[in-house]
Order: C-alpha cells, then sequence, then structure tokens
C-alpha cells in the first residue's frame, strides 16, 4: 500500500475527537500532523537502510513491532496526552495497512522473529518507483486502497469538510 497510507492517515485525522479525548478536532492541522507524523513513523527504518548503515533486512524489522506502538504510545503519553491515542492508532493502523503484503510483520517482536501476513500482493520493495509500479499492479492494491479512500471521503463528508462543505 503506497498512496493508501495518505487516505488512511487522513481518516484517523478526521477521529481525532474521539481518539484525544476531545482536545484535537477532526481534520484540524495538528490531528492531521500528528497521523501523518505518527502513521509513517514506522517507515522511517529506511533512512539507515538508505545511508548504508544496516542491510535491506532492517526494514520492517522493530518499528514494525507492537513493542514500538506501546512505547511511542507511552512517549506521547507523557509529553502530550492528546496526541497518544492519535499516534498509537495511527500506528497499528500502519501495521494493518502493511500486512497484505508477502513479507509480513514481526509484530511479537522480540518474543518472536516470526512474521504476520494475510499475503494478499507480493512484495514489491519499500522505496522508489519500481517498489510503487510492482504495488499497483497487483488487484489487492487497487481493492484496499479503494477501501480507504472510500472511507476518507465518506468521513469527510460526515465531517463536512471540502470537497463536502
Amino acid at each position: 500500500m503506497q498512496l493508501g497510507h495518505v487516505a488512511v492517515a487522513l481518516s484517523i485525522a478526521s477521529f481525532a475527537p474521539e481518539l484525544s479525548g476531545g482536545e484535537v478536532t477532526a481534520f484540524s492541522g495538528e490531528s492531521i500532523a500528528v497521523a501523518f507524523a505518527a502513521h509513517w513513523l514506522p517507515n522511517l527504518d529506511g533512512i539507515p537502510i538508505m545511508m548504508g548503515l544496516v542491510r535491506k533486512a532492517f526494514h520492517c524489522t522493530w518499528t514494525h513491532s507492537l513493542l514500538f506502538a506501546v512505547v511511542i504510545g507511552l512517549l506521547l503519553l507523557l509529553l502530550k496526552p492528546a496526541w497518544a491515542g492519535i499516534a498509537f492508532v495511527a500506528i497499528l493502523l500502519h501495521y494493518l495497512a502493511d500486512m497484505p503484503s508477502s513479507v509480513g510483520l514481526p509484530l511479537l517482536m522480540p518474543l518472536t522473529k516470526k512474521r504476520i501476513t494475510l499475503n494478499l500482493w507480493a512484495d514489491t520493495g519499500y522505496f522508489g518507483w519500481e517498489s510503487t509500479k510492482g504495488t499497483y499492479l497487483q488487484a489487492w492494491t487497487w481493492i484496499l486502497e479503494g477501501g480507504a479512500f472510500l472511507l476518507l471521503f465518506i468521513r469527510a463528508y460526515q465531517e463536512a469538510v471540502w470537497p463536502f462543505i
């Protein structure tokens, strides 16, 4: 899932009041920033790979475990409690969006390195044009991302934001 991550992050921002105890409004700049930052946070493991600091096998390991989501959620609970729920859900939904890939995710690291996958599409890499092109040649990508964008449009309509003002 590539563009679908955008739809998922924006959809999470639409639920900000429920996830923040009413402290952050739906589709506000704050809710969008927190949802996007947290939703993309697990993929920052690509940076040390691109810098040549770690092997490609590092992608989708520690940053794609439930332990990582809990640690980030707890840190934000201490720093800004209103963001903790948004961030925790955003990270979990990132995992759910990645699970259809054949690579799978080690959700239970460090207890086990076993990867959990729905195996709906073949992994095409994590970065670049070839990865993106390979992803969109597979039917399940279009089906699942279409669902993510449909949810986003429904939430935009419900919250009366553009283009439904």
